[in-house]
């Protein structure tokens, strides 16, 4: 059966690139049926900003809310992807070129990240690209209630925390560790749900795109 769905989460296991200094996923077995029990039954252990997921306000925001407190509708529902992999970094100006002449609460920024993760599976890329602080101000101007990028975070690295605050403190939910790669710019549906974690600053999601057409 063909499916219009596209799934664009990037694979969880012990060789996943992790951000410097988390540590690798693991999978453990408790019960194994090669062993004789009765049925498999495995541990998982993982840093929540690991593979595709969502950071929450609490993230870099003193009290600022849990993703367990962020509304549903936020993270499913019409979404744009910009093709922004032509660019060697986001800018100002390559944003007013993509930009809707309607309103648009969630976009999803492709780049060349996206091959990172055929080409580099397993080794973290510190050239990835991101945003800065000029691009975060005039997302934040748009009033978008969701912005994806596709690497492991949504600013440089080595750069301060400074974008992660513009956004997360107007409440912004940020999703990174996309998976861009087979994705054409262009309007679809966006569903990214995250774990119901309590009082987490994170938490993964399975993010997939619905064709509108």
């Amino acid at each position: 059966m063909t499916s219009n769905l596209i799934d664009i989460s990037i694979a969880i296991s012990p060789d996943a690139v992790v951000w410097p200094g988390s540590p690798t996923p693991e999978f453990s077995l408790r019960r194994s049926m090669a062993k004789g029990d009765s049925s498999n039954n495995s541990n998982f252990f993982m840093n929540i900003h690991t593979g595709t997921h969502i950071d929450a306000p609490l993230h870099f925001v003193k009290n600022g809310m849990s993703v367990d407190g962020l509304p549903l509708e936020i993270m499913v529902g019409k979404v744009l992807v910009m093709d922004l992999s032509g660019e060697k970094e986001i800018t100002v100006a390559a944003l007013e070129e993509r930009w809707p002449a309607k309103e648009t609460k969630r976009i999803l920024i492709k780049t060349t990240n996206s091959k990172f993760w055929k080409e580099s599976p397993r080794t973290f890329r510190k050239d990835y690209i991101a945003l800065t602080e000029g691009p975060a101000r005039w997302l934040l101007e748009r009033q978008v209630e969701l912005i994806g990028i596709d690497y492991l975070s949504i600013q440089r690295f080595g750069d301060s925390p400074l974008v992660h605050k513009i956004l997360l403190q107007k409440g912004i939910v940020i999703l990174e560790g996309l998976d861009l790669s087979s994705v054409k710019p262009g309007e679809y549906e966006l569903i990214c749900l995250p774990l119901k974690l309590v009082g987490t600053e994170g938490a993964p999601v399975r993010a997939l795109l619905r064709s509108m057409n």
